[in-house]
């Protein structure tokens, strides 16, 4: 969720060369100080369907330097190996670093922009598959990439989302559980909020980037509710090392704030940043005895720094599962996988539609996702397992004029 420099990918196409492999190698990256004012979109054009028989559900694809980026396994010689492929338009697609011996017997697991680096985490197989390493692999133009062993991290932890921020990486762990933080993407060291009590215990589903820090979500078990009826929590941190608990509203309307011990039952599922707010979308509102028997209701917080969250504010419809949500560091996209609505928002409070003209999504499966990019957006469906190619839809957004930063 970083500001990337508009520098056309375009150029890396058809190039080779192969980096060999040092010790430690990952390089720290560095940090932008501010994001682009985005202008408000005023119409999506989509193209047609991009057959993209390469890619897989286990494609990671990043937005950088006014491109794509792309890391997917392919199957090769009996093993599976990672193949870096980068595109300036979402539609062409081209091998960086074709055959490059550091990325045999791997596979991709997390691919983050982050300023001038990219970083790729992925697994590296040993005898015969059976074992497998976390690893690093960094990079500065997509084509020369450094490998390096990720410390800090014991066998049973599986990384989930990783966001790069003014104080490095920040990663939650897959499924729940305790923060993670690392200045180069190789060495690792837990960094839970309320790590040091033991009053509370923290389950992070989330953790997005703002310009001044980070933002996080989730659920917190206290005394308050037992684990089986959690505590709605944030959290907000400068540096990605401290974190300090956010207040939340208890009652949609509402505006008063709760602290520790007196947040509603449920959990933040999914959090996005824009330039002047963020919205995290989740389910509380009810009482454990409703809950119990409902299993709560989707609803959705905004808030303006991380520190207070409010429920229940403008959305462009009722959240719910149709909803994806999308951010780039300044715009956020929400586009519903039924109608194929676009709305578009940059502080997650006033909505508007995007009007959308042009091919129109279809079939799209449970496991499609998109990622915006510079004058658009890239619409990403692996298919499903065994039965249907992976395929690749690009709007082309038109946008309105002087509408830099807030929505007409």
């Amino acid at each position: 969720m970083v500001a990337l420099a508009v520098v056309t990918v375009g150029g890396l196409s058809g190039c080779s060369g192969t980096q060999t492999t040092p010790t430690n190698a990952v390089k720290s990256w560095d940090s932008p100080t501010s994001w682009d004012s985005p202008t408000a979109w005023d119409s999506l054009t989509w193209s047609g369907t991009v057959t993209a028989a390469s890619f897989s559900s286990d494609t990671e694809i990043a937005s950088w330097r006014g491109g794509l980026v792309a890391a997917t396994p392919v199957n090769r010689d009996r093993s599976t190996q990672i193949q870096i492929r980068v595109s300036a338009d979402g539609i062409a697609w081209s091998d960086a670093a074709p055959d490059d011996p550091i990325f045999l017997d791997a596979s991709p697991l997390s691919l983050v922009a982050g300023g001038s680096n990219l970083l790729l985490l992925g697994y590296r197989y040993a005898e015969g598959g059976s074992v497998a390493k976390l690893t690093a692999w960094s990079s500065t133009d997509g084509r020369s990439w450094q490998a390096s062993d990720v410390l800090g991290l014991t066998d049973y932890v599986t990384l989930g989302d990783v966001v790069a921020g003014p104080g490095g990486f920040v990663a939650t762990t897959h499924g729940g559980g305790p923060l993670w933080r690392s200045s180069d993407g190789f060495r690792w060291y837990e960094v839970s909020p309320e790590r040091d009590t033991n009053t509370w215990r923290a389950s992070v589903s989330w953790v997005a980037a703002t310009v001044t820090g980070y933002v996080a979500g989730g659920d917190i078990e206290s005394a308050r509710y037992t684990d089986q009826f959690p505590e709605v929590a944030a959290w907000s941190s400068a540096d990605g090392q401290n974190w300090q608990r956010a207040a939340v509203d208890e009652t949609p309307g509402s505006q008063a704030t709760y602290g520790p011990g007196a947040a509603p039952v449920g959990s933040m599922g999914g959090g996005y940043v824009g330039q002047d707010g963020s919205i995290a979308i989740g389910y509380c509102c009810a009482t454990v005895e409703d809950f119990a028997i409902k299993g709560g209701q989707t609803v959705a917080w905004t808030s303006t720094d991380g520190s207070t969250w409010h429920l229940g504010r403008d959305l462009p419809t009722e959240a719910g599962p149709d909803w994806r949500l999308e951010a780039d560091g300044g715009r956020i996209v929400a586009l519903n996988e039924i109608t194929l609505q676009v709305h578009e928002s940059f502080d997650g409070r006033a909505w508007r539609e995007v009007s959308t003209t042009g091919f129109a999504l279809t079939g799209l499966s449970s496991s499609a996702r998109f990622v915006l990019m510079p004058g658009g957006l890239l619409v990403f469906d692996p298919g499903a397992s065994g039965s249907t190619p992976a395929r690749l839809w690009l709007a082309t957004a038109t946008s309105l004029s002087g509408g830099s930063g807030v929505a007409p």
